[in-house]
């Protein structure tokens, strides 16, 4: 029962038992499309209460991906997938259902989607400055993690786009009736290990929300700030690519994560230096011992546990910090060194992270770029003729830029745009914040940002050239201060960057369910910030959003992609529905004994009358003699993929659903024949 209504007053939070009203209103339109499609199986139904059926797709990177299209691709030539109430997706298999779901009839044109999809994964380019841009903005971020990095320039270069629609967007395609309706998943990093209640967090095109203690926010107000129910800043929805990398991080190891963002961080300082052909310019030699220093740092810490040889390293941090201006962390090298062989784990992780302070001191924006302030002021023009509602907040621009250059002028326009700032900004903002505005911006704060047609007069013809987006032609001299802010920004990358991963931080967002007194979940409600992470890390399939009682499913057909045990799944959910006291069906142990060699289908009943259909990918009739050749080649981890191999993956997953056709035929007449029982 609904203790409050979202969106009533000032309260966004839901607290209930039921689904929203989004939900309720797209299940019932594609109840519609079922019942035509029992019919033409001549499958007879009660026509009030028909039973849910679902699509399970756990992760596996771009071998889920793939391996899901090519599912939905055959269980449409089948006509089985009009019988499917809710499909839900788990990192790699989300990523295959967020692409699917920008388009509004997709279940009625896969054919064209699964070309499409193919042909992105192998021809199309991974676009760095799109992906720059989009991390170095999220740097801004006071909940910057691990996520952004990992999503900008990670997914988005395994699955060939940069989306940046958002998940509500979503809506019209799963509200039309043509498809199932969505369900995405990720998990409490804090939390998912205790599988308690609030660890599972479901992502759908109408809400965002902890079934376990049902708790919902309006997916347009994730990652806004509330304090007990009570919406306090409202901040811009997440976007698709960032949700892809929050929903698919659980792709290898920590040492191959660490490598690939490592390897992407060095992108940045060879792009700008070959924008400028001059390496002195901005002083790229000491972006460069700052980024060397800092990635010595991150792999001392890894080595706390591999307990792998840390002399080289040492060595390197030594030479690179023996100078005047690095003494603090070149000191703290020198005791790291000696210390290190008798130091526990605890303390060697506690000196990494204390070093890689130092270093953020030593190597500090002001003392890396020498004038912020100057490339600041410079950029307050892009800045506003950019996004000039998002301009000046209060009236602390000059705290804000010397204290904080990353996180400078944003918020209160938005909301009071005549009583902060005058005239042109609103009417005309590329006639902004031209000339000598920029300086009463330092002198004078107060007054500053008032008349910009004052501004615009004074004759500022580099100004007057900025394009839409606030960057200046390239053959303009101001061209070397673009790059400078761009070094600036990527300086802070670099360190937020290193620092999350020596903390190991990822998925933070604000907590829509902080100091929610009606909720009882102190591991949860005590925090300003979550951390959010891959579902894949707790149970590689989303089980315990689909088992939610409102949803009413009786069947569920898991498709798994996992690589090693393809029974883990099965296995865990198991030891999650006993510790939650979910209801589900008995697992056989004697059945999942052949882990080397599956067969294609295992069903387990449940006395409360449900079905699970677990359908591993390679096995022993789909790929015969071959599961370790298939299993080897579309690795996890593997992040490219060939016409022929997409080709030959998406094959094997349509023989899955091709071999398996009657017996799901055979579980549908069975779940809706039990309804009269």
């Amino acid at each position: 029962m609904d203790t409050d209504v979202a969106g009533q007053g000032t309260t966004k939070v839901r607290l209930s038992t039921s689904l929203s009203k989004g939900e309720k209103e797209a299940t019932d339109i594609r109840k519609e499309k079922i019942k035509e499609a029992l019919a033409a199986h001549k499958i007879p139904y009660d026509s009030d209460t028909v039973p849910n059926i679902a699509v399970l797709g756990s992760g596996g990177g771009l071998r889920a991906m793939l391996a899901l299209c090519g599912t939905l691709v055959e269980l449409q030539e089948q006509n089985l997938l009009d019988c499917i109430m809710y499909l839900s997706g788990v990192s790699g298999s989300a990523w295959c259902m967020s692409s699917f779901y920008k388009t509004e009839n997709w279940a009625e044109r896969l054919k064209e989607m699964e070309k499409h999809q193919c042909e992105t994964l192998t021809q199309s380019e991974f676009d760095f400055e799109a992906a720059a841009k989009a991390v170095l903005d999220a740097a801004s971020d006071e909940n910057y993690s691990l996520t952004d990095f990992w999503a900008y320039f990670i997914v988005h270069k395994m699955v060939k786009q940069l989306d940046e629609t958002t998940l509500s967007e979503q809506r019209r395609s799963s509200e039309s009736g043509k498809n199932p309706y969505p369900v995405y998943a990720a998990v409490n990093s804090d939390t998912f290990e205790e599988d308690l209640a609030g660890t599972w967090f479901e992502f759908t095109p109408h809400e965002v929300g902890v079934p376990g203690l049902g708790a919902y926010v309006d997916l347009r107000y994730f990652g806004s700030v509330f304090e007990n129910r009570q919406l306090k800043e409202e901040k811009p929805q997440k976007n698709m690519c960032y949700l892809q990398g929050l929903w698919g991080s659980a792709l290898g190891s920590e040492r191959e994560i660490y490598e690939s963002i490592k390897d992407s961080l060095g992108l940045f300082p060879n792009q700008d230096r070959s924008r400028t052909g001059d390496e002195e310019t901005w002083d790229f030699q000491v972006v460069s011992t700052f980024y060397q220093a800092y990635q010595c740092v991150v792999e001392l810490h890894l080595r706390v546990v591999d307990g792998k040889e840390v002399d080289a390293l040492f060595d390197k941090l030594e030479k690179l910090l023996n100078t005047p201006k690095t003494t603090k962390s070149y000191e703290m090298v020198r005791k790291m060194r000696k210390t290190w062989p008798s130091s526990d784990a605890t303390k060697r992780k506690n000196d990494c992270i204390g070093l890689g302070k130092a270093l953020e001191s030593d190597f500090g924006v002001e003392k890396m770029l020498g004038k912020p302030l100057k490339v600041i002021k410079e950029k307050v023009v892009d800045k506003i003729v950019e996004k000039p509602m998002e301009v000046i907040k209060d009236n602390r621009v000059v705290d804000t830029v010397v204290n904080k250059p990353m996180e400078t002028i944003k918020d209160k326009l938005l909301k009071k745009p005549m009583e902060v700032m005058k005239d042109k900004v609103v009417d005309k903002p590329m006639e902004v914040i031209k000339g000598k505005t920029v300086d009463k911006v330092a002198d004078k704060p107060k007054e500053a940002i008032k008349n910009g047609s004052q501004a615009a007069s004074s004759g500022n013809k580099e100004a007057d050239q900025l394009n839409p987006r606030g960057k200046p032609p390239s053959e303009q001299p101001t061209e070397a201060a673009n790059v400078g802010y761009r070094v600036l920004r990527f300086v802070n990358v670099v360190r937020k960057t290193y620092s999350c991963l020596l903390t190991w931080t990822w998925g933070t967002i604000n907590n829509f369910l902080y100091k929610c007194s009606d909720v009882n979940a102190p591991a949860l409600t005590e925090e300003p910030v979550l951390s959010l992470i891959d579902a894949g890390l707790a149970i590689n399939t989303a089980y315990p959003l689909i088992l939610h009682p409102e949803r009413n499913v009786k069947l569920i057909l898991s498709f798994d992609f996992s690589s090693g045990d393809p029974f883990e799944t099965l296995k865990k959910t198991v030891d999650y529905c006993k510790t939650q006291k979910i209801p589900f069906p008995r697992i056989d142990e004697k059945e999942l004994n052949d882990t080397e060699n599956p067969r294609d289908c295992y069903i387990f009943r449940g006395d409360n009358g449900l079905t699970v259909m677990h359908f591993p990918l390679f096995n022993k009739v789909n790929c015969p003699g071959k599961i370790k050749e298939y299993s080897d080649q579309f690795s996890t981890f593997k992040r490219n993929y060939t016409r022929e191999e997409t080709e030959k993956l998406i094959v094997a997953a349509k023989k899955n659903v091709i071999n398996v056709r009657q017996k799901i035929l055979e579980e549908i007449k069975r779940t809706m024949g039990s309804q009269y029982a």
